[in-house]
């Protein structure tokens, strides 16, 4: 109870933690499907029943006050208990339900994932999803998420990476870029082209297996963006080479809109890992709807074979 006697729900705790995460009412009122101005007088009533404001209100965004950063902290482990509880009841019951937070690379999400969630769902009906897609390795924690599939190199931390599925990288560009400067045909060669770069995958040094020896080649970017959706279209365009999962390009390159380069040289990283879509959860106890969904995956995902 609060100290008017009012309790305080569910509810308006998600949309205190949605507009902490998102900085702005109009963001988490989006996303919650409700309107800036009930949202607005919600958050007001949450402030009243603690007798204090969470935030401090600028005509751009709202930042958080010290009691806001106490209340957030407090709404995360009551969001995380309740989830917990729900969670065991519906293990109990048999019937597992709830909401899944997922985060996907934007490939991922639209073209991989669907067909076996659409899958999950169906022998999980009670199981709600929600899914955000981005290229650059977010925090989990932090941001709330249960489960993310992210193709890259994962950095020591303390997530649990499990593979998922491999795959090839290739360097790729269009004829018509080609014709205009040239075929690389070693890595070398590159310091004199266009290279249209991911910020958050080794931006700086393309690495390559030539037989069994690592050759890094170091790249001045000519495009960086945080997407591959963008270095593809980039690409489609003939403003330089990029370096882009197969399954991306497999049909532009079998069309003929774009061409590989050097297979000779296979993409890997610094450390000779091959690319790969690995599962990533937070070092913690995982609910069982989301440790439902990871089996799931690493049970009907075939590995694709070197």
């Amino acid at each position: 109870m609060t100290r008017k006697g009012s309790s305080i729900s569910p509810e308006l705790l998600e949309l205190f933690v949605m507009i902490a995460q998102h900085g702005s009412i109009a963001s988490a009122a989006r996303v919650l499907n409700m309107s800036p101005s009930l949202a607005t007088r919600k958050i007001a009533k949450l402030e009243s029943a603690l007798s204090t404001r969470l935030f401090e209100r600028t005509t751009r965004n709202m930042k958080i006050t010290e009691a806001g950063s106490i209340a957030l902290e407090w709404a995360r482990r009551s969001q995380e208990a309740q989830s917990k509880m729900l969670d065991e009841i519906a293990v109990l019951q048999k019937k597992p339900s709830g909401l899944i937070r997922l985060v996907a690379t934007q490939y991922a999400a639209s073209e991989f994932l669907p067909f076996f969630l659409a899958r999950f769902c169906a022998e999980y009906p009670l199981i709600r999803l929600s899914i955000t897609t981005t290229d650059t390795l977010v925090n989990l924690i932090e941001d709330d998420y249960d489960l993310a599939v992210h193709a890259g190199r994962i950095p020591d931390c303390s997530l649990i990476a499990k593979p998922l599925q491999p795959f090839e990288r290739v360097l790729c560009a269009t004829p018509a870029y080609l014709k205009r400067r040239g075929y690389p045909l070693s890595p070398e060669a590159l310091e004199k082209h266009d290279c249209l770069v991911h910020f958050s995958d080794e931006p700086r040094s393309w690495n390559f297996l030539f037989g069994k020896e690592l050759v890094g080649q170091s790249i001045e970017p000519f495009v960086e963006a945080n997407s591959y959706a963008v270095l593809l279209n980039m690409a489609r365009e003939s403003m330089g080479i990029a370096r882009l999962g197969k399954p991306l390009v497999k049909d532009d390159i079998a069309a003929g809109r774009l061409v590989e380069l050097m297979p000779e040289y296979r993409c890997v990283y610094s450390n000779e890992g091959r690319p790969c879509l690995w599962l990533l959860y937070p070092n913690r106890h995982v609910l069982n709807r989301t440790r439902l969904l990871i089996d799931f995956l690493q049970r009907h995902v075939e590995p694709v074979q070197p």
